[in-house]
């Protein structure tokens, strides 16, 4: 039996998620809830659950300030939200599992078989590391990223990714260090987490890291990266291309 608490500043949606998952998660066993992030602090470290559903809005707090009190949590997330926002994109980037109000029920039950399906405590703990992080820049671009792999997840620091190239559903990441990591995850979703001037989406196939750019041929529309590979600039990126450079 899984032990779960809920932190949601809405006894309604409490009590909707708790039936959701009474009826479609029977192995997820709710033991309490809280609806604030005081309460939610204290009721984590009383009843030391398994997996917290939590509220990324808490009234004036959010569920950020809830995990900052445990940066080596024994417990594993699946955070609620209703809103698309700067904070929604840092959960992506750290892989931690999401629901999207209002509740989806087989949405639901997939986020437990995740949850269910990973064991690794040491992956959770860097998933958060790389959250908290990432929550505390100034600006919209991130430092690090989780990357979900064939066989678990890589840590990267954003500034070590050179380029992203497509791979029909997946992504190749080169980085500085020429490695070269497969991801689960697509083209456009990296292009999402991979924030301008910095990186830039220059071609259907390839998102590069302006900082590793070797040279440019303009009749060619290609560039060069440091390591020598060659991409090409998309005849209709060239122009915006250009002018980002000169900015940057």
């Amino acid at each position: 039996m899984i032990n779960a608490i809920i932190i949601e500043d809405d006894k309604n949606n409490i009590e909707v998620l708790r039936a959701l998952l009474e009826k479609f998660c029977p192995e997820v066993s709710v033991t309490g809830s809280a609806l604030t992030a005081g309460d939610g602090v204290q009721l984590i470290k009383a009843n030391q659950p398994d997996l917290i559903f939590l509220d990324v809005e808490l009234g004036n707090e959010t569920g950020f300030d809830v995990i900052k009190n445990f940066p080596s949590a024994a417990f594993k997330i699946i955070f609620t939200t209703a809103h698309e926002q700067y904070a929604f994109k840092a959960i992506k980037a750290s892989c931690i599992e999401y629901l999207l109000k209002p509740v989806n029920y087989r949405e639901l039950q997939e986020a437990v078989k995740k949850f269910a399906s990973q064991k690794n405590l040491s992956v959770n703990q860097k998933k958060i590391e790389v959250l908290l992080d990432n929550l505390g820049n100034t600006n919209s671009a991130f430092n690090k990223l989780a990357i979900p792999t064939s066989d678990g997840y890589a840590f990267l620091n954003a500034s070590e990714i050179m380029y992203c190239q497509a791979d029909l559903n997946y992504t190749l990441i080169h980085t500085s260090k020429n490695e070269r990591l497969v991801s689960s995850k697509n083209l456009k979703e990296f292009e999402e987490l991979l924030s301008a001037p910095v990186f830039f989406r220059c071609h259907k196939s390839y998102i590069i890291n302006l900082n590793y750019i070797k040279k440019f041929n303009r009749a060619d529309s290609v560039v060069y990266m440091t390591n020598e590979t060659a991409i090409d600039i998309a005849v209709r990126k060239k122009e915006e291309f250009l002018k980002l450079f000169e900015k940057f």
